[in-house]
């Protein structure tokens, strides 16, 4: 079944790309969507875990496919004249060259499949079938020719395959080699339109996560010459100070992955792309890597220096970009600086490294994929059937497109209010931390970064919300226009799946009277209304000589000044530098 979940979408990439755009590619689709989902939700149920040795003729193959590919890094570099991918790349490769020169041999199996693999293949698999669904009819309307088109979705499709491989390498150089085929990916996806603003982000992605590739493999070298082995759980189960020294520098490239600050530029950049890649790399693929990587290492950077300055950065993280985010103005990017921020949550929980904080982080993961691919897919829709980007732009909207609208205010609902899955784990988390502050009164940090950064972001989508919904009097009212079934099928979709995930998650807390609250959903589906006969009115201010004086929550924003913004970004490039520090020194 492990092996269908890497063949299938490979498979069907080869398939769709000798069928035309239209019912054939739906159906193909359609099906991997099922197969891939139906396949990852046995595993789950399965029990136990699974381990594979790779031969002798595979490792092989995966050393020369790595040299291929950093040499082809730095190709790209000299051919687009970028000196950092350059620099990058002939790193890597001096570094790759001499590791592997002095590897031991393995002494556990490459490819391990444990509870924690399985739980990734549902996020992978289900959500990213879902966008590969609307990616077939996202690209009908594409301005380009047919055969890239085919290509793009079977890009996502290969996407989906590695990143089922690399939540199952046990070895650090096949994780190595399997990260930086996602920078690849990511890097010919967001390029994808190739004019020069998609070229520019395509090279700080790829020349960001290859910073996240270099302290992989110095975390390789590391557990090398500590410990003669480069395999995860072996490492994991060593001792001595330069276990949290290796341990140290492989979290730093989950806090490059995940786009924590001073790295968000790379996944905002992605915002360029084709909404799918958006939505691929936001929810279900690339950026998962992050907390992911932080939940595999939390064994040892639990009750350690090195773990509570990456609960302390994942904190700080979720405050600064929910508050970078409210002066941002283009629908896609706020969504963006909200998917830093959580991610930013998550890894903090996930490096607390107690069970329970890690099934929170776990349970933020799930919901968080399936809300924000909501999200990125609705605001796809407005993009292409109303070519709106700028929530200044989407003012009436509710009028033209009730039905995205609804989609996208359910987006907002799940990620902020109960019962859904979000609201439940930032409310357990809020718990969870509070009982550890007289251990570690550290964690008084994340407390209250947790507080500060959840009530920014209501403020955040209230200000969405609130630009959606406003239908002025002196706004001529427009026709509706229907959603496509391809868009339409993948957005019923995905919140389904958010509603029965939340059922389904408050039933596991054994405590019925958590349902109570749901209570306030009764206000959110009657504010809409409230608004609506708000809106009918038109205010007027004293010394205006009664001339109308529209409110608008949409344009209310919180500009930094540059000397604030430049401290954030100082900030956080000392405190990332810091977390090799305290391992060295631990």
């Amino acid at each position: 079944m492990v092996l269908a979940l890497v063949l299938l979408p490979i498979i069907a990439a080869f398939l769709l790309l000798s069928i035309p755009l239209g019912r054939s590619q739906y159906i193909v689709s359609g099906a991997v969507l099922v197969l891939l989902s139906g396949v990852a939700f046995a595993l789950y149920n399965s029990f136990g875990s699974f381990t594979y040795h790779l031969s002798s003729f595979m490792n092989i193959f995966i050393i020369a496919a790595d040299v291929l590919l950093l040499l082809f890094f730095l190709y790209q570099g000299k051919l687009f004249n970028h000196p950092k991918v350059m620099a990058l790349a002939a790193v890597q490769l001096v570094l790759y060259g001499y590791i592997e020169s002095i590897v031991p041999e393995a002494g556990s199996a490459e490819i391990v499949v444990d509870s924690l693999s399985k739980f990734m293949f549902l996020i992978i698999n289900t959500v990213g079938g879902i966008i590969v669904l609307y990616a077939v009819k996202y690209m009908e309307d594409e301005p380009t020719y047919p055969l890239k088109k085919r290509l793009f979705v079977g890009g996502l499709l290969v996407f989906l395959a590695v990143m089922n491989l690399i939540v199952i390498a046990n070895s650090i150089l096949l994780f190595f080699f399997l990260f930086e085929m996602t920078t690849l990916a990511s890097y010919l996806l967001i390029a994808f339109r190739n004019d020069e603003v998609s070229r520019a982000n395509a090279l700080k992605a790829l020349w960001m996560n290859q910073i996240g590739g270099v302290v992989i493999l110095m975390g390789a070298l590391v557990a090398i010459i500590g410990f003669k082995t480069v395999m995860f759980d072996t490492l994991l189960q060593s001792s001595g100070g330069m276990v949290l020294f290796s341990i140290a520098l492989l979290s730093m490239a989950a806090l490059v992955k995940g786009a924590s600050i001073p790295f968000e530029g790379w996944l905002l950049g992605a915002m360029v792309a084709p909404t799918p890649v958006s939505a691929m790399l936001h929810s279900a693929t690339m950026v998962k890597i992050a907390p992911y990587l932080i939940l595999k290492l939390a064994p040892a950077l639990a009750v350690s220096m090195v773990g509570g300055i990456i609960s302390i950065i994942g904190a700080l993280v979720f405050v600064a970009a929910s508050y970078l985010a409210l002066s941002r103005s283009v629908l896609k990017e706020i969504l963006g600086y909200s998917t830093v921020a959580l991610l930013g949550l998550m890894m903090s929980l996930a490096a607390i490294g107690t069970q329970e904080s890690m099934n929170l982080a776990m349970a933020l993961m799930l919901f968080h994929a399936l809300s924000k691919a909501l999200l990125f897919l609705s605001a796809g829709v407005l993009e292409r059937l109303h070519h709106a980007k700028n929530i200044e732009e989407m003012k009436g909207m509710v009028t033209r497109s009730p039905k995205t609208v609804g989609f996208i205010l359910f987006g907002f609902v799940s990620l902020t209010l109960p019962p859904f899955g979000l609201f439940m784990g930032k409310l357990f988390a809020i718990s969870s931390i509070a009982s550890l502050l007289k251990e570690h009164p550290s964690n008084l940090i994340i407390l209250l970064s947790l507080i500060v950064g959840s009530a920014l972001m209501v403020l955040l989508y209230f200000k969405v919300a609130s630009a959606l919904l406003s239908a002025p009097c002196d706004v001529r009212a427009s026709e509706a226009i229907a959603i496509p079934n391809g868009f339409n099928v993948p957005l019923v979709l995905l919140s389904f799946f958010i509603v029965v995930g939340a059922f389904g998650y408050i039933m596991m807390q054994h405590n019925i009277f958590v349902v109570l609250l749901a209570l306030p959903m009764l206000f959110v589906f009657a504010f809409p209304s409230l608004i609506r006969r708000m809106d009918r009115y038109d205010r007027s201010q004293p010394y205006h000589c009664g001339e109308k004086e529209p409110f608008d929550a949409a344009l209310v924003y919180y500009k930094p000044s540059l000397k604030t913004e430049r401290m954030l970004y100082w900030g956080f490039g000392i405190l990332f530098v810091a977390v090799a520090m305290v391992g060295a020194f631990s």
